[in-house]
C-alpha cells in the first residue's frame, strides 16, 4: 500500500523562535474522533497548546518534549533554553501514524542560511532532506505532499539536485506542482493544509514542537529578567521583546543571532 506523507512548515514569518518543519506519514485514513486541521485554525494563543496536544500526543507518546524530539527523529538546538525539561501531559493513545519526523531550524541556522540567499530556497532545502530521509527508509510506493513554498509553482530543478535525478514533470500550476519520481511522487499543494489531513497533522505537530520551543525561550528569559512579558515571537511584539532582554543578553554574551531572525 502506498505510504503518504504530508510536510508543511510552521514559523516561516516571525523574528524569534525556530522555524519548525515537519512530514507525518499513513498508509490509510487517519482515525475519527480527534480534530485534525491547519493548526492555525486549531490552536489559539489564549487557550494554549491543549488544543493540539489530544491529535499530536495521541499519536505520540512521549512524557517530555525531549523524548518528543526522539520520537520525530530531531535533536533540540544547542542554546541554554533547551537545556530544561518540560514535561507533557499523557493523551489517549491513537494508531494510523506510520511515522512522522521534525525539522527544528533555530535563528543561528536561518540567519547564516539565508544571508546570501533566498528563505523559500532554504525551505525547500528542508522539505527536500526530509524527503530523501523518508525515501532512504521507507521502500515506494511514497505519495508526498508538501505545502507550496512562497508561491513558488515550479520545483523540477531543485527535486534534481536534491530529491532525484530522475524526475518527470506531471503538473505545474498555481494550484499543484506534481513530479514523478521512480518510486512515487511528490506534489506542491497551494492550501495543502485544508486539502490533505496529513499535512494538516503535520501542521499540527510542527505548531506544538514551536510552541514548547517558545515555551522554553520565554522561560529561560523571564528567568533573568523579573516581570517579562512573553512573546509568541510575531512582528512588533517580538521587537518589544527583543528590545527589553537585549541588555540581559548582552550581559550574558549570547549572540545577536542566536535569538533574533535578521531576515
Amino acid at each position: 500500500m502506498t505510504l503518504t506523507v504530508g510536510i508543511d512548515e510552521v514559523g516561516y514569518g516571525p523574528r524569534l523562535g525556530p522555524l519548525v518543519v515537519c512530514a507525518a506519514a499513513a498508509r490509510g485514513p487517519l482515525p475519527a474522533g480527534v480534530r485534525i486541521a491547519d493548526s492555525k485554525k486549531v490552536f489559539s494563543q489564549q487557550r494554549g497548546v491543549s488544543t493540539l496536544e489530544p491529535a499530536v500526543l495521541g499519536f505520540l507518546q512521549a512524557k517530555t518534549f525531549s523524548e518528543l524530539l526522539e520520537r520525530l527523529s530531531a535533536k533540540a538546538p544547542s542554546h541554554p533554553w533547551y537545556a530544561a525539561s518540560k514535561e507533557l501531559p499523557r493523551a489517549q493513545p491513537l494508531s494510523g501514524l506510520a511515522g512522522a519526523w521534525v525539522r527544528v531550524v533555530d535563528p543561528e541556522e536561518f540567519n547564516a542560511a539565508t544571508r546570501k540567499r533566498n528563505k523559500s530556497e532554504f525551505l525547500f532545502d528542508i522539505a527536500a532532506a526530509l524527503i530523501a530521509q523518508i525515501r532512504a527508509q521507507h521502500p515506494g510506493p511514497i505519495r508526498f505532499l508538501v505545502g507550496k513554498q512562497g508561491g513558488r509553482n515550479f520545483y523540477l530543478r531543485g527535486i534534481q539536485e536534491q530529491v532525484s535525478p530522475t524526475v518527470m514533470v506531471i503538473e505545474e500550476s498555481r494550484g499543484r506542482s506534481a513530479y514523478q519520481l521512480p518510486d512515487g511522487t511528490v506534489e506542491f499543494l497551494m492550501d495543502a493544509e485544508d486539502r490533505h489531513e496529513l499535512v494538516a497533522l503535520a501542521s499540527m505537530i510542527g505548531k506544538y514542537v514551536r510552541e514548547c520551543s517558545m515555551g522554553l525561550f520565554n522561560d529561560w528569559w523571564a528567568g533573568h529578567l523579573a516581570g517579562l512579558k512573553r512573546t509568541a515571537g510575531y512582528g512588533p511584539d517580538a521587537r518589544r521583546f527583543f528590545r527589553e532582554i537585549d541588555p540581559v543578553r548582552k550581559f550574558l554574551q549570547v549572540p545577536r543571532e542566536a535569538v533574533l531572525r535578521l531576515r
